[in-house]
């Protein structure tokens, strides 16, 4: 009588039997398990995916949404929460840098009657932002849907050139 582990799951030959037939048997048990094991994971990254596809705490604006605004009497802050060499590549038309690690000390920049458009290259400092300014009390946040690299996949105007140190 032996006992094996496999996956960290203790099986006795004896418990099935003896001979090929239980061998058998055994491995169609350790496939099950690991089977299901593979399913678990699986559900744990889909889960994980889908959540982390709605960790925005604020509205989206589409790039079209966002001209638009620009284009209108209520004109939002627009800020880019990059950090200032990648602002200085290419940032949104009129959008002023205010560095993630910034944002704690320059709440008072955010306080705006026509709200706040916040943005990053992918949306994870946006996500973060969002934490800071909802924390401070700031309501009227939006973040741009797509973040700043739909923006230039949709071919949106951009401008060049260091950061620009204050608001409208």
């Amino acid at each position: 009588m032996s006992v094996n582990t496999l996956w960290g799951v203790a099986y006795n030959d004896c418990v099935l039997g003896s001979g090929e037939k239980s061998r058998l048997l055994t491995m169609k048990a350790i496939n099950s398990y690991q089977s299901g094991y593979l399913a678990i994971l699986f559900l744990l990254a889909v889960l994980c995916g889908l959540a982390q596809a709605a960790e925005y705490m604020s509205p989206g604006l589409t790039p079209e949404q966002v001209l638009a605004k620009l284009d209108s009497d209520k004109v939002p802050l627009v800020v880019d929460v990059r950090k200032p060499a990648e602002f200085g590549v290419a940032h949104i038309p009129s959008a002023i840098n205010i560095p993630l690690a910034e944002i704690e000390d320059r709440l008072d920049e955010f306080k705006r009657d026509n709200g706040v458009l916040i943005y990053c290259i992918n949306g994870t400092r946006t996500r973060k932002a969002e934490v800071i300014l909802f924390g401070a009390g700031i309501s009227s946040v939006h973040h741009l849907e797509g973040a700043f690299n739909g923006w230039i996949q949709g071919k949106h105007p951009i401008e060049k050139g260091g950061a620009k140190k204050s608001g409208w």
